[in-house]
């Protein structure tokens, strides 16, 4: 028998008799007690129910007066309810967890499948986005280079042209060739534009970086685009850069990177004002920005401004709106940053690079990389 169930049957007759004979609260509680303990030994209600049935056939037979027999009959009723009192408590409990249960579960289901449905969805618009990209990527590539060659071609001739080597033109003539010359200049320029950018997304574009001075490179950046900036009536000027600062670079990119920043200045500019290039050390590292006293960024324009192909609503000034994007993926694979500030007469563009410091640590130069904890 089980050690719980043979407690319960030695312990309830005794405490049932005592009830029947007098009744009380303590009796009950005994009851109460009983059921508690075999509750939690893991005694069934219905072995309980049978410990109850021999114990009251037992008192019933003790008692000879049929009178007695049913105020004892009651007693004992009332002492195996309370005995019984726990099984309900925990049946209750039971049902109401598992309603609970039950809830909670339905609601997971709910959950789930509405993500599942989500998932779906995403998982369809991504791969519609991964197609379409792969479209783009693919009409870029052979508009890119099927146009390269010939545009080259027509640029190179119309350059010649300009030198004169086709004979001096009348006034009007001057013109359309001069024209000419312009648009394949920006027609040259976007095609450059579009395979960079193929380069950058396929991971193609390489990077010789070495140790460069930070200021010589400025020099040669702006005397490059001064050829730009001066028939727009703007000039370059290099207000400040830190004596024998060198960062670790491409110099070619970083001279695109300048190109792009520099002549975006000088396209937005009044005619009549002067771009400053600066540099100076910022945060560990060292900072170059141009500045222009153009319109500023429009405020809803912020957030999209270095995206590819964006533009803002109200710009006239042409262009591919390739150049801040490409100008962005150069510094970041060179390990760096770009921002900007803007507003109405005043805007900057910016970029962050680690400073190069030659350190004697086991025969080596010290890696191009940001102090610790940036």
């Amino acid at each position: 028998m089980n050690p719980a169930l043979e407690e319960l049957s030695n312990q309830y007759p005794s405490a049932l008799r005592e009830y029947c004979n007098g009744g009380g609260e303590a009796a009950l509680l005994r009851a109460y007690q009983l059921g508690r303990g075999a509750v939690a030994a893991g005694v069934s209600a219905l072995e309980v129910g049978t410990v109850h049935q021999e114990a009251l056939v037992s008192a019933l037979v003790e008692t000879l007066a049929l009178a007695e027999s049913a105020p004892i009959a009651r007693r004992a009723t009332e002492f195996f309810a309370e005995c019984l009192a726990p099984f309900e408590l925990t049946r209750r409990g039971f049902q109401e967890a598992h309603a609970a249960l039950r809830d909670l579960n339905q609601g997971l289901e709910r959950r789930l499948s509405a993500a599942l449905q989500d998932f779906e969805s995403a998982q369809d618009e991504l791969l519609e986005q991964k197609r379409m990209e792969t479209l783009k990527n693919d009409f870029i590539s052979v508009i890119s280079h099927e146009v390269r060659t010939p545009l080259t071609s027509i640029h190179g001739a119309l350059n010649l042209l300009k030198s004169g080597l086709g004979g001096e033109l009348n006034p009007q003539g001057q013109r359309l060739l001069d024209a000419a010359y312009r648009n394949s200049q920006r027609l040259v320029r976007l095609v450059n534009d579009l395979l960079d950018l193929q380069r950058i997304e396929s991971g193609t574009m390489t990077f010789n970086l070495r140790p460069v001075d930070l200021r010589s490179l400025l020099e040669q950046a702006i005397e490059a685009s001064q050829a730009h900036a001066g028939p727009l009536g703007i000039k370059l000027v290099l207000q400040g850069a830190p004596t024998g600062a060198r960062v670790r670079v491409d110099s070619d990119r970083m001279m695109q990177v300048m190109t792009n920043l520099l002549s975006n200045a000088a396209k937005f500019s009044p005619r009549g004002e002067t771009v400053v290039v600066e540099a100076s050390r910022h945060n560990s590292g060292l900072r170059v920005g141009v500045t222009d006293r153009g319109p500023g960024v429009p405020e809803e324009f912020h957030e999209r401004i270095f995206q590819k192909f964006a533009q803002a609503a109200s710009s006239d000034r042409g262009g591919s709106g390739l150049g801040l994007s490409i100008t962005k993926a150069i510094v970041e694979h060179m390990s760096g940053r770009v921002g900007f500030q803007s507003e109405p007469g005043r805007t900057t563009f910016y970029f962050d690079l680690p400073e190069w410091r030659r350190t004697v640590s086991r025969g080596k130069a010290s890696e191009n990389t940001w102090p610790a904890g940036r």
